[in-house]
C-alpha cells in the first residue's frame, strides 16, 4: 500500500483505537500501556491487531515481553491520530460550551424601537460573561428584520410590532411605548401647545420607506378628523440624512422615541405637543416558533429581558410588560 493512499483511511478508525495506539507509543510496550488503559495485556494487544488489520498495515514490530517499535507506518499514523483527537477534543469542548451556553453564536436584528441603551448594557455584560460566545447584531426596521429571521439569518430580532399579524412569529413582549412627532427647534410648530391636525396638515412629513405602515397611520389621522392627509413625504430608511434633512428644514417626522432619546435629551430636536398622529408599539423579542432557539440566544434574550426591567423607570416612555416571566419559559 502507498503512503499517498494511508491517510484516506484514518477517518473510518475509532477514536478509542488512536487513544490505545498513542498509549502504546508513549509507554514503549503493550505491557506498560495496558495497565493505564485499564486493559489486559492481551485484550489491548488484541485491539492494536484489529486496528492493523483495518487500516492494511503492521504498525508496531512486537518484542519479548510485549515491547513494541514503531514501523513507518506507525510513525505516520502518529501525526494523524494526534490531529484527529484533538479535533474530536475540540469538538466536544464547543458542544459542551453550547449547551451550557458559553460558546456558539448569536445574531440579533435590533428594531427601531428597541431602547439602544438596554442592548448595549446586555450585549457588554454578556460578552463580559461569556466572551466565546460570537454576537452579530444587526439594525433596521422590524419589517425587514423579520425577513431575515424568516430565512434564518438571524436568531430573534429586539424590535416592535404595531399589532397581531399573521407572520407565524412568536412574540414575547416586554413594553408598550407610543411614537411621537418630532422637528428641529426653530419649527414654527415647536412652541406651540396643544397642536392641532389641521395646524401640522401643509407641512412636509419623513417616514420610513421600509414600513409604509406609518404613513397610513398618519393619513387617517387626518381623515378620521374629516381633513386632508398631507400631500408631500419624503420616503427614508437612511437614519443620518433623515436626521440631516429634519434639522435644516421644517420637516415633521413620526418615530419611536427610542430612537431620539439621546438628541431630545441634548435638545437638537424637539417632540411636538400633540397627541396625533401615534401609534403604539409593544416593544420585545420576536422569534421563530418552529426552530428551537440555541442556549446562548436563550441567555442573552433573557438577559435582555433582565435588563429592561431593570431600567424600566428610566425609560420615560416605556410601559412595562411580562415583569415576572422567563423568555425561556416562553421558547
Amino acid at each position: 500500500m502507498a503512503n499517498s493512499d494511508f491517510p484516506e483511511r484514518i477517518p473510518n478508525m475509532e477514536l478509542k483505537q488512536l487513544r490505545r495506539f498513542l498509549m502504546v507509543v508513549d509507554k514503549g510496550s503493550l505491557a506498560a500501556a495496558a495497565p493505564a488503559l485499564g486493559l489486559t495485556q492481551q485484550a489491548l494487544g488484541a485491539g492494536i491487531a484489529k486496528l492493523e488489520e483495518e487500516m492494511g498495515v503492521v504498525l508496531f514490530d512486537r518484542g519479548p515481553g510485549g515491547a513494541t517499535t514503531l514501523t513507518p507506518y506507525g510513525t505516520l499514523l502518529i501525526r494523524h491520530a494526534k490531529h484527529m483527537l484533538a479535533a474530536a477534543d475540540r469538538a466536544r469542548e464547543e458542544l459542551l460550551a453550547f449547551r451550557d451556553a458559553r460558546g456558539g453564536s448569536v445574531s440579533i436584528g435590533i428594531g427601531e424601537a428597541f431602547a439602544h441603551e438596554v442592548i448595549a448594557d446586555a450585549v457588554r455584560d454578556c460578552h463580559r460573561s461569556r466572551p466565546e460566545i460570537r454576537i452579530s447584531i444587526i439594525e433596521g426596521y422590524s419589517e425587514v428584520l423579520k425577513e431575515r429571521l424568516a430565512d434564518g439569518e438571524i436568531d430573534f430580532i429586539a424590535g416592535a410590532d404595531v399589532a397581531a399579524t399573521n407572520d407565524k412569529m412568536e412574540r414575547f413582549p416586554l413594553y408598550k411605548a407610543s411614537d411621537i412627532v418630532i422637528a428641529r427647534p426653530q419649527h414654527p410648530l415647536a412652541r406651540e401647545k396643544k397642536l392641532t391636525l389641521r395646524q401640522m396638515q401643509h407641512f412636509t412629513w419623513m417616514a420610513p420607506r421600509s414600513r409604509p405602515a406609518d404613513a397610513a397611520v398618519i393619513a387617517d389621522a387626518f381623515r378620521k378628523q374629516n381633513l386632508d392627509p398631507p400631500a408631500r413625504f419624503i420616503w427614508t430608511d437612511a437614519a443620518n440624512v433623515g436626521m440631516d434633512l429634519l434639522l435644516t428644514e421644517d420637516f415633521l417626522f413620526m418615530t419611536s422615541p427610542a430612537i431620539v432619546t439621546s438628541a431630545l435629551q441634548r435638545k437638537v430636536i424637539v417632540a411636538l405637543n400633540c397627541k396625533s398622529p401615534t401609534v403604539e408599539r409593544r416593544v420585545g423579542l420576536i422569534y421563530r416558533p418552529d426552530t428551537k432557539l440555541n442556549p446562548s440566544a436563550i441567555v442573552l434574550m433573557d438577559d435582555i429581558r433582565h435588563k429592561v426591567h431593570q431600567h424600566i423607570d428610566e425609560l420615560s416612555y416605556a410601559l412595562p410588560l411580562n415583569p415576572g416571566r422567563r423568555v425561556g419559559d416562553a421558547a
